[in-house]
């Protein structure tokens, strides 16, 4: 028997009688048919083996490919789980704290218990905003706060952070400063939901320094529970008074939803930077705490939280802010306009040197001098000149050593087209002057 036969088939019939039997080839005679049956060998075990490590490798790429997308769903889930939890509890709260303070006494000021279900109440109402740049050619990144934002499917740099309060539905008021120059914002609710903006939903003062974001309408609809809410104003100038408890909340060094206590510790200040006068308060206000609501024992808005005065660049117990009826009007102009139309009579101011006063009799009380009329607007048309000295508003006194920045603020502070009188004072008498007020251009120094 050929030593191969038992691998490839029977035995064959033998030759009939009337054919001559072919004799057997030797083995090595025959190398196609060794050849033959070492491929068929091989093939039987290679097939298999090749099958099996074709799974093995298979298995191996694409089971942690697997194993991150079932870990992704899940964590999408709990997070989404999470927020959903996070929402209704604020909302609970929020309402919550809504009846209980309806039943405490009003007469009592709120301490402990108090503040405790005011600031609840007032939480999910606060927004912490981000401010955003793109990157710059070959800038490091390596220090920097960097977001990807999934709408725009970009990287931005934060150049700052801040607060806001929700007013109304959809209407965020914070500082200018806060959102100035930005090219991308990211407002974070309490919930922890957060949306990207364009700067094109800002509108600002920047003389006030205030801002309104103005969330898209409709909003998507994870986030139409976080906004909506309302906020009350407080009265400013009856309901805020010295030594009257004031909260803050906000993000100061980026930590959100931070709260802190104090008192008015005065009113009536004035900043360089700012044409109105301020709430200051020793309730700690930080770097981040910008935009962000001072509110009273009962969650009405004091003050919009603005700036602080400090030597070492952090909290020192003064702080300030710009008064809620300041901050409602504008708000309120904001969005209905855009814009805040300010008063505007086209003249030029300075102090006058103390020799001056003191020689026409104004050490007393505040003046200022006119330096420049500009021509064919509303100083020039009502007859004021360069050189007469302002010492009255609308039968006001002005207030000595701030009667420049008063006499602006009061100027700026009153509607186009309405009517005020000045009295000054012309080659030493005393006369008035009635003025039509105009309508401020934008960035002009003169009022």
């Amino acid at each position: 028997m050929h030593p191969f036969e038992p691998l490839i088939g029977p035995e064959p019939n033998p030759a009939p009688a009337s054919m001559e039997a072919a004799s057997p080839l030797p083995e090595e005679s025959n190398p196609a048919a060794a050849s033959v049956g070492i491929g068929h060998a091989l093939w039987g075990w290679v097939l298999p083996v090749t099958v099996f490590f074709s799974v093995i490798i298979l298995v191996v790429y694409v089971t942690p490919y697997l194993i991150v997308n079932w870990r992704m769903a899940e964590a999408q889930a709990d997070a989404e789980a999470t927020y959903l939890k996070r929402r209704a509890e604020l909302k609970a709260e929020s309402e919550h704290a809504e009846q209980q303070l309806q039943v405490l006494d009003k007469r009592v000021h709120l301490v402990s218990l108090g503040f405790r279900e005011v600031v609840r109440k007032m939480t999910p109402k606060v927004v912490n905003i981000g401010n955003y740049r793109e990157p710059r050619q070959g800038e490091s990144l390596e220090n920097a706060i960097v977001l990807f934002d999934p709408e725009t499917q970009r990287r931005y740099v934060q150049a700052g952070v801040g607060t806001g309060i929700l007013v109304k539905p959809g209407y965020v008021l914070t500082n200018h400063h806060v959102v100035k120059s930005a090219q991308r914002l990211r407002l974070t609710f309490a919930s922890g939901r957060s949306i990207g903006l364009d700067p094109e939903t800002v509108s600002s003062d920047d003389v006030t320094d205030l801002a309104v974001v103005r969330i898209p309408d409709p909003p998507p609809d994870k986030l139409k529970d976080d906004l909506n809410f309302s906020t009350e104003f407080a009265d400013s100038d009856k309901d805020v008074q010295v030594g009257d408890f004031a909260l803050a909340i906000g993000s100061p060094l980026g930590l959100r939803q931070t709260v802190t206590q104090g008192v008015i510790s005065a009113k009536g200040r004035l900043l360089t930077k700012l044409l109105v006068e301020l709430l200051q308060t020793d309730a700690a206000i930080n770097p981040g705490n910008s935009g962000g609501p001072l509110f009273d024992q009962y969650g009405r808005i004091m003050g919009i939280n603005v700036a602080i005065a400090t030597d070492n660049g952090g909290n020192q117990g003064i702080g300030f802010a710009i008064p809620s009826n300041t901050a409602k009007k504008v708000f309120e102009q904001l969005v209905a306009q855009g814009e805040v139309p300010r008063g505007y009579i086209g003249i030029g101011l300075d102090n006058l040197p103390g020799q001056a006063i003191k020689k026409l009799g104004l050490a007393d009380q505040g003046c200022v001098l006119i330096t420049q009329v500009m021509p064919k607007e509303p100083g020039e048309k009502a007859g004021l000149q360069a050189g007469d000295i302002v010492v009255r508003f609308n039968d006001e006194p002005l207030m000595a050593g701030l009667a420049m920045r008063q006499l602006r603020q009061l100027i700026a502070d009153t509607d186009p087209d309405g009517q005020i009188t000045l009295e000054i004072l012309r080659d030493g008498k005393r006369q008035n002057v009635p003025v039509k007020v105009g309508k401020r251009p934008t960035n002009l120094p003169q009022l």
